[in-house]
């Protein structure tokens, strides 16, 4: 299939799956002067598009590639399990934060009011 039924099939753009290729992340072999592509490069390029929602750059995926310039899934997995800890530590913090907010607020509130009942 040619790039625009790729588009279709995987749901990225046209401009996304050149820009893929062009990092290296999706090797398309040529048949004349068309790229052509196969459901195992669909299946990559949605692998792709989901990192990316997932907050993971694109350059995080290149350096992932092994030598045979396939994605080396033992380390994708390591770098998403570093990812995941990195987002439970962002939850803790924000946890922190929403409490100390909350409790400020109520200290606002309470001034507030003792302020208006001194009137």
């Amino acid at each position: 299939m040619f790039i625009n039924e790729a588009s279709k099939r995987s749901g990225a753009t046209q401009r996304a799956i050149r820009l893929y290729e062009s990092l290296g992340l999706l090797n398309v072999s040529r048949s004349g002067k068309y790229r052509v592509y196969n459901q195992q490069h669909i299946s990559l390029i949605k692998i792709i598009k989901e990192a990316q929602t997932l907050g993971i750059q694109l350059s995080d995926l290149v350096s992932l590639k092994s030598d045979q310039e396939d994605l080396d899934w033992a380390l994708v997995s390591d770098f998403l399990a570093q990812q995941l800890k990195i987002v439970e530590e962002k939850i803790k913090t924000l946890e922190i934060q929403k409490q100390r907010i909350a409790d400020y607020r109520v200290s606002i509130d309470r001034c507030i009011l003792g302020v208006d009942s001194d009137l």
